[in-house]
């Protein structure tokens, strides 16, 4: 009879090298994202999907199953990062995770992925992701701000640099 805390707190609470485990496995799928979009036929694929899907179509790339697979990988994503999470709170519940689809937006954005598709890189996501982190962190421990207005600062950077990538393409 183990609760689900001491079952997987040890995925959450535990470190290998003295850096936490949820770290670990933070940086293998953004390395395995990064080499399955740059080093790969499915990598290429999906930026022209992005890009221009009606060319992409008259490339003779099969988007329907590309996006099929994006939208399983992105299950898997949010597989990982439950088993990852839900120790932490030591139970889950339906509510969990509400919002959290803008900051993964946010994040993107800040990284410099263009909002009209087709260019987009893992890194610069992994480098937005970890400012909007350390900005919502300081809001939150500085008190500028309350709490329950960091969703509201995420939606006006994505508007900001919407406002900035309206000429890019």
């Amino acid at each position: 009879d183990n609760d689900l805390s001491e079952v997987y707190g040890p995925v959450y609470y535990g470190s290998w090298l003295g850096i936490p485990i949820p770290i670990w496995v933070f940086l293998a799928v953004a390395v395995a994202g990064g080499v399955l979009l740059n080093r790969t036929r499915y990598g290429r694929y999906v930026q022209a999907i992005g890009s221009n899907e009606q060319v992409a179509r008259y490339a003779a790339v099969a988007v329907d199953r590309i996006k099929i697979l994006t939208y399983v990988l992105l299950g898997i994503c949010v597989g990982i990062a439950t088993l990852l999470y839900v120790p932490r709170l030591g139970s889950a519940s339906p509510s969990t995770g509400l919002l959290w689809e803008l900051e993964a937006i946010a994040a993107v954005i800040v990284g410099g992925t263009a909002l009209k598709g087709g260019q987009g890189r893992i890194l610069g996501t992994v480098v937005g992701a970890i400012l909007l982190s350390v900005i919502g962190n300081i809001l939150n421990l500085t008190s500028i701000i309350s709490v329950y207005l960091n969703a509201a600062v995420q939606g006006f950077v994505i508007i900001v640099v919407a406002f900035l990538q309206r000429g890019r393409r």
